[in-house]
């Protein structure tokens, strides 16, 4: 029970990241510059721009959700459990609408793929992050 709210912010999370690209198509401007770009293939390097784009509104969207959570459920566990609990509605989304991508022999697989592992570990990557800068800075300057 003292999980609940981080599904329901995994859900927040999963709801924030469809309309956030919803909006990205809607304004046209990665389409613009896919289309503008002469002799688009497989291997074009603005899928690269496009794997960047993808992959860093995923991990700000996922970021700004996992700060959320700490800073309204203060009291609530913020552990392991509770990054993948928001993590989860997410990554199952993503997993079951696009299936699983390991295309890296193209520019445009690779933008695929990156943009599915980003979806699916994006909260855990910034969990570990956060929890190796608590640690190193316990070593560095211990608490008594």
């Amino acid at each position: 029970m003292k999980y609940l709210p981080a599904v329901g912010f995994g859900i927040l999370l999963a709801l924030l990241s469809f309309i956030s690209f919803s909006f990205v198509a809607s304004a046209g401007y990665m389409l613009e510059i896919l289309s503008g770009a002469p002799d688009i293939n497989q291997n074009s390097v603005e899928y690269l721009l496009l794997a960047a784009h993808d992959a860093g509104l995923l991990i700000l969207i996922a970021g700004l959700v996992l700060y959320a959570y700490h800073r309204i459920f203060p009291t609530l566990p913020f552990d392991w459990f509770a990054a993948v609990f928001i993590q989860m509605p997410l990554g199952l989304a993503v997993l079951v609408l696009d299936g699983i991508n390991f295309n890296l022999l193209s520019f445009k697989g690779f933008a695929l793929t990156l943009t599915t592992f980003t979806a699916s570990f994006g909260v855990l990557i910034i969990f570990w992050l956060l929890q190796r800068k608590a640690k190193r800075l316990q070593t560095i300057c211990p608490t008594k």
